[in-house]
Order: C-alpha cells, then structure tokens, then sequence
C-alpha cells in the first residue's frame, strides 16, 4: 500500500515539471512571435516611407518586355555540293587505238591544247597519197582553164579537169575531217580532272575520254524542299560552311528553278561561289544556311512565352493603369497571331502593337485581368 502511494507522487511530480516545461517553451515562442511581429511592422513602415507601398506577397511578380519593331530574319539549312559550270567530259569522236595521250590529270590546258590522239597511220597515208593527186589535178586544171580561156581545146576536157580537181578536194577535206576526229582536244581553258583512257587500248566513238574542270567557273547546288518554293528568291544573302577545312564565306543566290521534282519534292537552287578560292574543290560537300524571309519592321517575342489553348495561341502583356496609385500592373490575356519561328524567337503578325509591354517570367500561372508586380522591366 505505501508503494503504490509512493509511486502515484512521483507520476504527479512528473507530470508538474512537464506542464511546466511546456508553459516555459510556450512563453518563449510568444516572445519570439512578438518580436518577429514587430520587425516585420517596422519593416512596413520603413517599406511604405520610400516606396508609398507595401508588396502583397499573395500578388504575383512578373518580368516584362516593350515590344519594339526591328529587323528579323528566318533562315533554313540545307547541303550542297561544290560543281563546275564547265565540267565536261570530252569524247572520243572517232574509234580507233589509243596513240598518246599529251597531259596528265590535275594539268592545266589551253583552249584547242591537244590533250590525246588516236592512230591515224592509215589517214595519214591516205592524205599524202590525195594531197599529191589533188597537186596534179589542179595543174591540169589550171592549163586547161588557160587554153579554153584561149578557145583551144574542147569544152569536155576543160570540164573534166575541173570536176577531177573539186572531186579530189572534197574527198580531201572529209579525209582531213576523219583526221582531225582522231585529236582529242580542250574545247575550254580547263584542267584536267580525270583520264579515263589508256595508250594502247581501243576506244569508240562517243567514249568518255577525258574530263575537264574549270576551277574559276565553281558553284553550289542544292536542293531545297517544296516547303520553300517562292521563298527563296535570287540575291538573298547564303552563308557557307565547309566542314572538312573549317572555313565559311558569305554569298547569295544565283538561281532558282521553278520545277518540282517529283521523285523527291525539291527543286535546285544555284549559289555563287567566289573563283579565288583556293580551298574550294569540285564535290566537296557544304553546309548553306539561306535567308528566305526578311521583316525590317518585325513584332517578336520569346517563342516560350507563347501558349496555346484549342487551335488559338495566346499570351500575357501587362498595363499600367495611372488611376491606380500603387505601383501594380494589370495582366492581359492576348490572342495574337504567330508567323515565322527561328532561333527563340518567334514573329507575332497579329494581336499586339509595338510599345506595349508583354510578361516574359511568371506568365505561366496568371489570369486575364489579374494585377500584378513588375519585378524588371526592359
């Protein structure tokens, strides 16, 4: 019995120093609230003497931008290859053996320079044998012109001299002809890219024989989706990058086709390409970026801020309204209408005016009419 007694004072005395624990701590966090309580009035007052207001943490804070025109460019990229406008691939205009051939590849030639020849033996037999009957055929015909000029002789045989000699000349010149088929020869001042036949070996006639560049006539082509078509005009400005020397220039374009290609729904566009460029070889492969669209008075916003909602896209400007006498700005819901994108910019044609001010931060949770703070403004 005393045991239980014992044991029931202690609980008591227990329980007594924690009440009194817990009403210490209590007053303590009351004193803190107090305190907290007074620096923040204090912070009010200091707040609402230099800036007349006192930020309500339950407004949003936004950042805005003016909107003001300025040039604005689109640009697409697309791969072209380097090619010549004089890359030919000169024939051999008549069958035959392989004589010689004159150059060597990467040599540069002379226009009518004679690059290979094939074995004329047999044309060349045949014009000396015709050049000394053609000799003996005009001296007659020249002595029998002077006696009919004299009326001496008869009129067949004047004539028969004659036809004797215009027969031998022709047959002359068609010989002389087949000869001059036999030379392969530079139509252009050229160099040579590429031989692609051997001495000794036969060839025929319209055979590939050797191919020719004319570095200072080089060129880009590429081929540009149908997306583009009318886009893309003649002297917009190109810039090029090729990857295997690391170097870019700056050109334009020097010709756009109007057809369509069915098979893969491109159409070739032509890009000038400087002739003192020594970097540049024929095939090599380029990067093109070309300015299709061009808007010196664009409107154009930070593609992100843009929302769309349904098949409508959206965003928030903000206003200021001078009958209020605090500081905050009024958030407006927009339904602007977009045009070209690139980079992270996009080009507003419809919903907004220049000089208005549109929510760049903090747009993601507000409501149309919604006041707000404009913690920066540019």
């Amino acid at each position: 019995m005393k045991i239980a007694v014992i044991s029931m004072f202690f609980i008591l005395l227990l329980s007594a120093c924690s009440d009194n624990n817990k009403q210490q701590q209590l007053r303590e966090l009351e004193a803190q609230r107090d305190a907290l309580i007074t620096q923040i009035n204090n912070l009010r007052s200091e707040i609402a003497a230099e800036n007349g207001t006192v930020k309500d943490t339950n407004i949003p804070s936004v950042r805005i931008r003016q909107i003001v025109p300025h040039i604005f460019r689109h640009f697409i990229t697309v791969q072209g290859t380097v090619e010549s406008d004089n890359n030919i691939l000169i024939p051999a205009q008549s069958s035959g053996i392989v004589k010689k051939i004159h150059v060597t590849e990467g040599q540069n030639v002379r226009q009518g320079q004679l690059l290979a020849e094939l074995d004329a033996a047999i044309l060349e037999n045949t014009l000396a044998e015709l050049e000394i009957n053609l000799r003996l055929a005009k001296t007659v015909f020249e002595r029998q012109k002077r006696l009919w000029d004299k009326k001496i002789g008869s009129e067949v045989q004047f004539l028969t001299a004659k036809t004797n000699k215009e027969a031998l000349e022709k047959r002359f010149a068609a010989i002389q002809e087949q000869y001059r088929l036999t030379k392969v020869v530079a139509p252009i001042n050229s160099s040579v890219d590429e031989i692609l036949i051997k001495e000794g070996e036969a060839v025929a006639a319209g055979y590939g024989a050797i191919r020719v560049l004319q570095l200072s006539a080089l060129k880009l082509t590429a081929h540009v989706s149908e997306d583009y078509a009318g886009k893309i005009n003649v002297g917009d400005s190109v810039r090029v990058r090729f990857p295997i020397s690391n170097t870019e220039l700056r050109t334009t374009v020097r010709s756009v086709s109007m057809i369509i290609n069915p098979q893969n729904r491109t159409f070739p566009v032509e890009i000038a390409l400087p002739s003192y460029a020594e970097y540049i070889q024929p095939n090599m492969l380029a990067a093109l970026t070309i300015n299709d669209y061009t808007n010196a008075q664009a409107l154009t916003v930070p593609i992100n801020i843009v929302q769309k909602t349904g098949s409508s896209n959206f965003l928030f400007t903000a206003y200021h309204d001078p009958q209020q006498a605090d500081s905050l700005w009024i958030a407006q819901k927009r339904t602007v209408e977009i045009g070209a994108k690139y980079g992270d910019l996009v080009e507003i044609i419809g919903g907004i005016s220049p000089q208005e001010y549109v929510v760049t931060f903090g747009f993601q949770d507000l409501a149309d009419g919604q006041r707000v703070y404009v913690q920066e403004m540019k």
